[in-house]
């Protein structure tokens, strides 16, 4: 497989998905995303439900790498609904009506702010809350932590999942440059691109993959629906809805008891791993220069 990002100009400790997939350590890994992911936001049930599906949780992290570049001197360079459009365009997300209305969620959540400018009300920017920001850096350190378990000596790993928001700062601001990039990530990993188009997708695609994983052919415990619904935020039918849309795509096997015994079947465990080491080579290539 050929990553999305090997001609991304930064020198890696990994050089391919390939490398990272053979890493000694790479099953552990997987293990630790999936881990991370299955409880990512804690039992903040709107947390969970918004940030667990593509849309939001990326028009979230983009605003953040907007405002790490922001310049005083240089309005062009503001967080507003127009900029965050144009940078959300990049990831195949619009029109500007849709950014203008999440943006009006995040404000309601307390996650954006609106800072008028000194000597001018006509003139406005976005800032993220200090709640935002925080949010922020836990999901960077769920992404950091499987690296740095394959690499525990790294100090970018450590600053990372110690979330330093010195660190964080930066790599925001050197992942605004890989936007079109990162969105090549989902459009190369369709067995996971299936799941993120349900809301709490990944977080249900997480639990699975967690709680399949001791079982030598793939089953989880009897009674998936019930206890996926719980972690996700969402209900035991919903579930229900996004294993069968996996099933109809060959990705797992559906028990025939009636609360979902869930077998994931080779095709979604790969898939899994191939968008996991995806990501974490996204996330080294940004890490890298920071």
């Amino acid at each position: 497989m050929t990553s999305t990002f090997a001609d991304a100009g930064a020198s890696t400790l990994f050089v391919s998905v390939e490398a990272i997939m053979q890493h000694p350590r790479f099953g552990q890994a997987a293990g630790r995303l999936a881990d991370g992911l299955a409880n990512l936001y804690g039992d903040d049930r709107r947390l969970v439900r918004n940030m667990f599906e593509y849309v939001r949780p990326v028009t979230f992290m983009i605003a953040i790498c907007v405002d790490a570049n922001q310049r005083d001197d240089d309005p062009a360079t503001w967080l507003t609904v127009a900029t965050l459009a144009d940078a959300a365009a990049k990831m195949g997300i619009g029109p500007l009506r849709r950014v203008r209305r999440l943006v009006d969620e995040m404000r309601t959540d307390g996650m954006l702010l609106t800072e008028i400018m000194p000597g001018d009300r006509r003139r406005h920017r976005l800032r993220p809350s200090a709640r935002m920001l925080e949010l922020d850096r836990e999901w960077i350190a769920t992404f950091h932590a499987p690296l740095l378990e394959m690499v525990p000596d790294e100090p970018r790993f450590q600053r990372a999942v110690a979330r330093d928001p010195s660190y964080q700062q930066r790599f925001r601001q050197v992942g605004l440059t890989t936007l079109s990039m990162a969105n090549q990530v989902m459009v190369q990993n369709p067995a996971v691109d299936l799941f993120l188009g349900h809301a709490a997708g990944a977080r249900v695609l997480a639990i699975l993959i967690q709680a399949a994983r001791a079982d030598p052919e793939g089953w989880t415990a009897p009674g998936f629906y019930s206890m996926a619904a719980a972690r996700s935020a969402t209900t035991r039918v919903h579930v229900r809805d996004v294993i069968r849309a996996a099933a109809e795509a060959s990705l797992v096997e559906v028990g025939p008891d009636a609360d979902g015994r869930v077998r994931v079947k080779p095709a979604l465990r790969l898939g899994f791993e191939r968008w996991a080491a995806d990501a974490l080579l996204g996330i080294e290539v940004v890490s890298a220069q920071v």
